[in-house]
């Protein structure tokens, strides 16, 4: 048995794969997986934007019990890589029941889980909208490889059609259900990367004040006060970070000028589709007191630098390699790129997220 526990879990999670356990207030995970015989199978969280292993242990004779306590009900995985097994479980402190198939890893039946079933009914009643949602991404990648733009673009508006149209069902459920304690995940898996800090400051007040405990929602709330922090008309936050040849690049050296910060990634298609319009933009607003500063969310050094150069990308280009966890995103509450922010001279933040004619508009209107 192969156990990792971080430190700062120390005081809030107990955890053993042994079969005894004095601790009779936790948690039970019984498992049968046909098909898994002598693998591991992983216990994993995600935290801070990483996988976490919680506990592992060997499956013998089908079976796997986990034993633990948890503060709140969270959202977990049951996972082993090499057979693509995966299996989300909303853990809470009681026995639960997992009976599953290596072969068909979609089949799977979770019991013993209050949260779970609540989960459950979410996604019963949301799989009309899934359902044409995958079916609408898969006829994109196919018009897309046949280099189809015409049927591209129609789907991609009928995606976004139906995408609308789960997002209203969404923010109902949540109104509606507003005591359940699924319903702070619910409200971050799907809206905290797309709805505005209106939105997200308005479904969290519909949250009964009992579910505050949630770790999902004190995610959202501190999201909220991110996104304030980065609205229009505050000030914009100074971050510093290394160039391509490895020299600190501070924002606050671009006062003086309206400076577009441009959130990418050499692996980002969107915003690579994006770049020749920026391209164009930088060359009649350059002379004007315009600059755009480059932060990608790369980690791979060769393959940002390569990008930048195929996209003939003249402008300043910082990154501190870290993805996802990029310091200056995590300071500007960035969870989807491209994205840009544009500052005036005197780094007051003008605007999020203009693009394209929407941006050369606002310049124009600015500088012209």
């Amino acid at each position: 048995m192969k156990k990792i526990i971080i430190a700062i879990f120390l005081t809030s999670l107990i955890w053993s794969c042994k079969t005894s356990s004095e601790d009779t207030s936790g948690f039970n995970i019984n498992g049968t997986v046909t098909g898994f015989q002598d693998s591991i199978i992983f216990l994993k969280k995600r935290e801070a934007g990483k996988w976490e292993t919680i506990d592992s242990c060997v499956v013998k004779n089908d079976t796997f019990t986990f034993k633990g306590r948890i503060e709140q009900p969270e959202m977990y995985y049951l996972l082993n890589k090499k057979t693509d097994f995966f299996i989300p479980i909303y853990l809470e402190n009681s026995t639960i029941s997992v009976i599953a198939d290596v072969k068909n890893p979609e089949n799977v039946k979770i019991t013993g889980s209050k949260a779970q079933d609540a989960f459950n009914s979410y996604n019963k009643e949301v799989k009309i909208y899934n359902d044409k949602l995958k079916d609408l991404y898969k006829q994109y990648s196919d018009a897309q490889e046949k280099g189809d733009n015409a049927l591209t673009e129609k789907i991609d508006s009928s995606y976004s059609a139906v995408d609308k149209e789960k997002t209203a069902f969404t923010k109902a459920y949540i109104g509606s259900h507003n005591k359940s304690i699924v319903i702070p995940y619910i409200l971050y898996h799907e809206l905290s990367y797309s709805a505005s800090i209106d939105e997200l400051d308005s479904l969290l007040s519909l949250i009964d004040t009992s579910l505050s405990v949630s770790p999902y929602y004190k995610i959202i709330n501190d999201r909220i006060q991110i996104l304030k922090n980065v609205a229009a008309g505050k000030k914009a936050p100074v971050f510093t970070l290394n160039d391509t040849t490895g020299n600190p690049i501070s924002s606050a050296q671009f006062q003086g000028k309206y400076l577009l910060i441009d959130f990418w990634a050499s692996w980002c298609r969107p915003c690579r589709v994006e770049n020749p319009n920026n391209v164009k933009l930088y060359a009649d607003y350059k002379d004007k007191g315009f600059e755009i500063l480059g932060v990608s969310f790369d980690k791979d050094r060769n393959a940002w630098i390569q990008a930048i150069k195929n996209d003939n990308l003249t402008w300043m280009q910082v990154s501190d390699l870290k993805g996802w966890n990029s310091s200056a995103g995590k300071l500007y509450g960035i969870n989807s790129i491209p994205h840009t922010v544009l500052i005036d001279k005197n780094g007051i933040i003008i605007a999020n997220n203009l693009r394209s004619d929407e941006l050369r508009a606002k310049l124009s209107e600015l500088l012209d």
